[in-house]
């Protein structure tokens, strides 16, 4: 799977490194994340459908920054063949399944509405992580069956104090 080194859309209040490779860690400087996509391809029922994952490779910053400059990373170049063969993949897990252990996860949203997808009932909550070829590691999707739908009598008492039925 190639990987492509990205670099960070500015963010007000962030910091960078490595000419914007690396995003500085806000809560720890000496930590930053290296971010990497990759396209992926899938034919269902005879549909062509390409997918972007974002994958990200954290650490020490001054240990990214050697990784960058021993490996001559760029925007555009393909981490996987100049580091070492790796590739993302998507973890999802429901609410109920969620440890204190779990990291990185957050809910999964429609990217067309914006709505949570849910299971059941159930948030379903989503991660990507940066894995080495040949890791046991696999794709795991909760598929979902229900969308948060906004209750719009519910939300215009919050916002007004006011119950408006719609008849």
């Amino acid at each position: 799977m190639k990987l492509k080194v990205t670099k960070w859309n500015t963010k007000e209040g962030s910091e960078y490194a490595a000419d914007g490779l690396i995003r500085i860690n806000s809560n720890k400087p000496e930590y930053g994340s290296l971010m990497l996509m990759a396209t992926t391809v899938a034919i269902t029922n005879g549909y062509l459908n390409s997918k972007n994952r974002i994958g990200f490779v954290t650490a020490k910053v001054e240990e990214l920054e050697a990784t960058i400059s021993e490996n001559k990373l760029k925007e555009g170049s393909d981490f996987s063949a100049l580091v070492a063969p790796h590739r993302i993949v998507i973890l999802e897990k429901v609410a109920s399944e969620l440890t204190d252990e779990d990291m990185g996860y957050s809910e999964k949203v429609n990217p067309s509405t914006g709505e949570v997808l849910k299971r059941n009932g159930e948030t379903i909550f989503r991660k990507t992580e940066v894995v080495e070829d040949g890791s046991d590691i696999v794709d795991v999707m909760v598929s979902h069956n229900e969308i948060e739908a906004e209750d719009t009598a519910k939300s215009e008492f919050e916002k007004t104090g006011n119950v408006v039925k719609e008849l």
